[in-house]
């Protein structure tokens, strides 16, 4: 099987029944299906290959699934863009990725399509600004399956640029084969049913948005859409579409719940389970949210490289925590059926029963490695499995507890950044001398970037603080800004015998 069977598939069991809604809009599983066949068809008549990639940088909108579809039908590599990124980043992905074509909203046109002008081919979404418009593109394709015979399941279907420890985001390379294994294993995992109406308010660009395209609509199920997430959007959005399943992030559950708690009775009971990641809830924000909501809780523990989700903490956990055994919270649950997990040291040898190593993962969704990067992929992608880069531990039930990061990733608003990106940055400016980038606590978004930096000389800290700002602003997306500056001197950073600054003592002192 491939991809792109999915909505082939769909559409012959389930031709007439609704697949997608975005607001007013709405399309049924034949429409996705006819819709997918004319965009990869009119992609290839205008001369892609098998194989060539393709840039997409779009909000959430009823076109993402379709693109998704399209793209794996036609053996093109999707491209995923983060919407929110600096054109610096943008250009460096197209370049690295070796891209021949892209397709925007017209909601980024004005800030990437210059950009993107020098693809061979460029379809842009609710407009003609800087390219070919979409439906008029559409409407040039040809209704029929266009798979070439030569495709198969060891192919790329996308590759996901992930911020990188190094300074450089790195492609991370996924095959048909392994997304659909990811599929299965999620299908499984959370219960899934056709009968089941999915509400995605989180970005599509991400690797839980390619996850959840596939998954999501795997069973023929439908999906309503929403461009971002709004709480008051989100509960009339239950009420009215009969919503049984969405994902959130912590901060996302807080603010429904607030609603909830604050404005007039809604009617939630449609819903079934809401999914949530990034970090884990109290068990009194799991109680308030079983009771407000009437519906069952699991958290998951993922990453990029191993295609999605690799744990689950149920809804049987969380009832159990919520009852009192509050310690299962503190873990992202036990292996998913495909995923195993193991916690070594640095020689790779195997740890006992609650000590904190790396976590290594064997998993048939597994990435295929990085993208133009043989050395970064020789240290992830191992003969015994993924080293994740993150630290754990196993309890004796076979709950996984994360107990920190190898790679300092800090996670903001369910984003993930990297203090290397944000450093080589900080570090180009003409009069900082040394800066170190390290997340804080912070209520709402979990984690947020401060900035230490030692400056040269006598420099003037206010009017450098300011020039730093506005170099991140055009270098950096704004979920990536440092939210501070803090000036030291080199005699008040914490450093190791080799004069490496010592993060964990100076994110201690910040905190």
């Amino acid at each position: 099987m491939l991809v792109g069977d999915i909505p082939r598939r769909n559409a012959r069991r389930y031709p007439a029944k609704t697949a997608l809604v975005h607001g007013d809009a709405r399309l049924s599983w034949a429409a996705v299906d006819e819709r997918a066949n004319r965009l990869a068809t009119h992609l290839l008549s205008r001369g892609l290959a098998l194989g060539d990639r393709v840039l997409v940088m779009a909000r959430n909108c009823l076109e993402w699934p379709e693109i998704a579809f399209g793209l794996a039908k036609a053996g093109l590599v999707l491209v995923p863009v983060n919407i929110r990124l600096a054109p610096d980043e943008v250009a460096y992905v197209m370049a690295d990725s070796g891209a021949r074509a892209g397709i925007l909203h017209t909601d980024q046109a004005g800030a990437f399509g210059e950009v993107m002008s020098s693809l061979d081919l460029l379809l842009e979404i609710g407009g003609s600004e800087a390219g070919e418009e979409y439906e008029t593109a559409l409407a040039k394709g040809r209704p029929v399956d266009p798979t070439p015979d030569e495709l198969t399941e060891s192919d790329i279907q996308f590759i996901l640029y992930t911020s990188g420890t190094t300074g450089r985001s790195k492609g991370v390379v996924h095959e048909h084969r392994g997304m659909l294994a990811q599929v299965l294993d999620t299908t499984i995992s959370t219960d899934a049913r056709h009968s089941d109406v999915m509400l995605a308010t989180t970005p599509f660009f991400t690797a839980g948005g390619m996850v959840r395209t596939l998954s999501w609509l795997y069973l023929g199920q439908t999906m309503v859409i929403h461009p971002r997430f709004d709480p008051e959007s989100v509960l009339d959005e239950i009420e009215r579409s009969r919503v049984t399943f969405t994902t959130f992030i912590p901060t996302m559950l807080q603010r429904t719940l607030r609603l909830l708690e604050e404005g007039p009775a809604r009617d939630v009971s449609s819903l079934r389970r809401i999914s949530y990641g990034s970090a884990p809830v109290p068990a009194g924000l799991a109680a308030r949210a079983m009771d407000l909501l009437g519906c069952d809780l699991q958290q998951r523990y993922g990453l990029t490289e191993a295609g999605g989700q690799v744990t689950i903490l149920g809804p049987q956990e969380h009832r159990a925590a919520v009852a009192g055994r509050e310690s299962l919270l503190t873990s992202c649950g036990r292996e998913t059926p495909h995923a195993e997990i193991r916690i070594v040291g640095k020689d790779g040898v195997e740890l006992p029963t609650g000590e904190v190593g790396e976590i290594v993962i064997r998993c048939d969704s597994a990435a295929r490695g990085y993208w133009n990067n043989p050395g970064q992929t020789a240290q992830v992608f191992r003969p015994d499995g993924l080293w994740s880069g993150d630290l754990g531990r196993l309890d004796e039930d076979g709950y996984l507890h994360i107990e920190g990061r190898r790679t300092d990733m800090i996670i903001s608003g369910g984003f993930n950044v990297y203090p290397a990106e944000l450093e080589r940055v900080i570090g180009g400016h003409h009069a900082v001398d040394v800066v170190a980038v390290v997340g804080v606590p912070h209520q709402e978004w979990g984690e947020t970037p401060v900035a230490v930096v030692v400056p040269k000389g006598s420099t003037d800290t206010g009017a450098l603080q300011e020039e730093l700002r506005v170099l991140c602003r055009e270098r950096l997306a704004g979920y990536k800004q440092p939210r501070s500056y803090v000036f030291r001197t080199w005699d008040s950073l914490p450093l190791g015998p080799a004069g490496k600054v010592l993060k964990r003592e100076l994110r201690a002192q910040l905190a």
